[in-house]
């Protein structure tokens, strides 16, 4: 047996496995990295960080991600070169947290998604970073490209989150919305075990992906702090209405969405057509209100109005407006910290891949259109 196939075998034997967990999510602010404890027990992060991307990173990836027509060679230099900086920014962290490449068994990286088309006929989605050039550039083996067997066996690839949620987060008594609020908003719900229904996982629609864009445009701002700005304007409610009209939003659940479709563009167009005229603040305050009213209608009809306790993730989690907007929907459904349950919220994503990561070593599949899967393709660091 190749020795390097041989550790991984070994890995597969160790009760506790250490892993570094990467994610990069739609709204471009960063690479997530936590350090996580895996085994039967479960997932611990022992540490956790967000590395910013400088300007010339960030602008890149903007040129590329959700747009139908890119330079290859961008696309294609990026796919390398975020690799040697995930690799630097890995460095960055394990400097910080005074680890080296022996106090980590492998690592889980998600990469930047660029694309993402789900159809009815079969979703196609596109992640770059590859797994391969970042092995090497660490020195330890790399787990990527998580999505693509989720879509080969008729899956739409996203969201992912509900596949951790499930195996560590379902009670047996309490049923669990966990929402997470990134560029796209997603959720998984989670209704007690005794209740004998399905667990669902879903988009939502936009979560800060619209604000975000608009506080860049017209504030040179990458996001609304606090939700400041969203305070300062008028919400149009008709419009909001009209939004709520989208074909997506009529779609059962599961579903996917992206940046593809809930874009400034689409919106320009959508005031376009309804002779909505808008000032920036006013704006942003009407865009905060669609995703306030999106997320809660989704948690509507999964729930179907029965009683939860709910958690956020996310950078939505630190935009006030939408929280006291959340809250005002749901009075009577308490709202829990995800501390509560072991998990920093801000390590979220990056502990999810680490956990799909670790399932890929041991073996373990997941239920997905009637067919028992692996998710995730292995590099070796030579």
């Amino acid at each position: 047996m190749n020795k390097h196939f041989k550790q991984i075998y070994e890995l597969s034997h160790e009760p506790v496995r250490r892993v570094i967990g990467l994610m990069s999510g739609t709204s471009l602010d960063g690479l997530d990295i936590a350090y996580c404890y895996c085994s039967k027990q479960g997932l611990e992060v022992k540490e956790h960080l967000t590395v910013p991307y400088d300007e010339k990173i960030r602008s890149l990836l903007v040129s590329v991600q959700s747009k139908e027509q890119v330079p290859l060679s961008t696309l294609c230099i990026l796919h390398t070169k975020l690799a040697h900086n995930y690799a630097a920014f890995i460095k960055m962290a394990f400097k910080k947290w005074n680890l080296s490449n022996t106090d980590v068994d492998f690592i889980g990286s998600h990469g930047q998604t660029v694309y993402h088309f789900p159809t009815k006929e079969r979703t196609a989605t596109l992640q770059i970073v590859d797994g391969d050039q970042l092995a090497v550039a660490t020195g330890l083996p790399v787990i990527s490209d998580f999505r693509q067997k989720h879509t080969a066996v008729g899956g739409e690839g996203a969201p992912l989150v509900s596949l951790m949620d499930e195996g560590l987060f379902r009670d047996a008594k309490i049923s669990r919305m966990l929402l997470n609020l990134g560029g796209i908003a997603n959720l998984s719900w989670l209704p007690s075990i005794n209740s004998g229904l399905e667990v669902v996982s879903s988009d939502t629609g936009p979560a800060n992906t619209l604000i975000n864009e608009a506080l860049v445009l017209y504030f040179g701002k990458e996001y609304d702090e606090d939700g400041a700005v969203a305070r300062q304007g008028i919400v149009n409610k008709e419009f909001v209405k009209a939004l709520l009209q989208d074909d997506f939003f009529k779609e059962n659940f599961p579903k996917t969405t992206g940046q593809e479709i809930f874009n400034l563009g689409y919106i320009h167009h959508q005031m376009d057509s309804f002779g909505v005229h808008l000032q920036p603040k006013d704006l942003v305050a009407t865009l905060t209100q669609f995703t306030i009213d999106s997320v809660a209608l989704a948690m509507k009809k999964i729930s179907n109005h029965s009683p939860f306790e709910w958690y956020v993730s996310g950078g939505g989690l630190y935009n006030k407006v939408i929280m006291e907007g959340l809250r005002a929907y749901f009075p009577a459904h308490p709202q829990r910290y995800f501390e509560e349950l072991g998990l920093p919220p801000d390590a979220k994503e990056a502990a999810l891949v680490a956990f799909l990561a670790d399932a890929m070593i041991m073996g373990k599949t997941f239920y997905v259109n009637d067919r028992d899967v692996s998710l995730g393709k292995l590099s070796l660091a030579i």
